[in-house]
């Protein structure tokens, strides 16, 4: 088992073979259009405990198997230390986060990486006063 950094390094190897390397043959068949990873494994002021990966998933088409992408992931990177974030179903503040300081690995679809950044980083500054209206209610 590799440690986080060392698991990001092979998937960042893979990622670098293009198309025809295992990490993208790996998205094509899950149906996976963008692979990021970002968290403590990517900054360097800090000891990562395990390699966070977000993924977007094709909107189009048959419901992802996620589960198998994961375990495929994981065999690739040489890890079973990855923390898996669904970009399709996370919140605005977590998917922000993850693509505004994430390292793409996988674009299958060019632009894909700067279209989800401008779509998270939107949605999540039009809904902050949701955020608010929140915790206001839940301090009452």
């Amino acid at each position: 088992m590799a440690d986080p950094r060392e698991a990001l390094r092979r998937l960042t190897a893979s990622a670098v073979a293009g198309e025809n390397g295992e990490l993208h043959s790996l998205c094509r068949r899950y149906g996976a259009e963008l692979v990021v990873a970002f968290g403590s494994a990517v900054r360097t002021d800090a000891t990562p405990r395990d390699l966070d990966i977000a993924v977007a998933f094709h909107r189009h088409g048959p419901q992802p198997d996620v589960l198998g992408f994961l375990d495929a992931l994981g065999v690739l990177a040489e890890t079973t230390t990855l923390d898996f974030m669904d970009l399709g179903r996370a919140g605005p503040v977590a998917r922000e986060r993850a693509l505004v300081n994430g390292l793409p690995l996988v674009e299958l679809i060019p632009g894909v990486f700067a279209r989800e950044q401008m779509h998270a980083i939107t949605e999540r500054m039009d809904t902050a006063w949701l955020r608010r209206l929140d915790l206001e209610l839940m301090a009452r």
